[in-house]
């Protein structure tokens, strides 16, 4: 029995999760200690960390359909996660700098309390959404394109609802002004696993995260490379 545990925990550990279904410019993984070049088609494990170079974007769907788009200069990881299509699955990620987008799939229907994505400052919680985050050392900017989201903030929860905007500068939360909304259109294609998810995610990584960018310029945040720049 010890033997057949320990064989089904190594399985777990080196299944895969998911995979890079497009990218623009250079990025790495960082797994176990080791660097690898990220391509289209890379088979992702539970523990990577995308990097992304300068002027470049990945974008990864997840074996439940969940979809992340990672921006220039960033840093993601896949902590946790668990999907048998029941309660117990299980998703948290870490956003580490930079910006990500993500739009949730059968983890976020099916489990939507297990599903969550940290940053140095907050942890977000989902109940069925598209949403997004601008992550530096001293500012975070969350936005909701659809559904809802909460974010865990210094002990307290906010609420951030389709087309809000909340930005954590200095130790303090604030609420924004509203989303544009041509980035909240509820167009749809079928993924995979015939889950729907919005087909500007799927078919077109530049606008996606250009238009979530444009937002930023908008709010006035700095999303320079200057800044964005780090070590593994």
């Amino acid at each position: 029995m010890k033997i057949l545990l320990l064989l089904v925990m190594s399985l777990s550990l080196w299944a895969n999760i998911g995979n890079i279904m497009a990218i623009k410019g250079s990025a790495d993984i960082k797994r176990a200690g080791d660097i690898l070049h990220a391509k289209n088609g890379t088979s992702l494990l539970k523990g990577d960390n995308i990097i992304t170079a300068t002027k470049s974007r990945v974008q990864v769907m997840l074996n439940d359909s969940t979809v992340i788009t990672i921006g220039a200069n960033s840093s993601f990881s896949f902590e946790e996660y668990i999907f048998d299509g029941t309660k117990n699955s299980k998703l948290t990620m870490r956003a580490n700098r930079g910006f990500f987008r993500s739009v949730t799939g059968s983890i976020g229907k099916i489990a939507p309390k297990r599903f969550k994505v940290k940053t140095a400052s907050a942890t977000i919680g989902i109940r069925g959404t598209d949403f997004s985050g601008d992550i530096s050392p001293d500012r975070e900017i969350f936005k909701c394109y659809q559904g809802a989201i909460f974010i865990e903030f210094d002990g307290n929860i906010k609420d951030l609802d389709a087309g809000m905007i909340a930005e954590i500068l200095k130790g303090k939360f604030e609420i924004k002004e509203s989303i544009d909304r041509r980035n909240r259109k509820g167009v749809v294609v079928e993924s995979k696993d015939g889950e729907e998810v919005p087909s500007e995610v799927i078919s077109d990584i530049t606008q996606v995260v250009e238009d979530s960018e444009n937002d930023d310029e908008e709010l006035d945040v700095d999303t320079s490379s200057e800044d964005r720049q780090a070590q593994y």
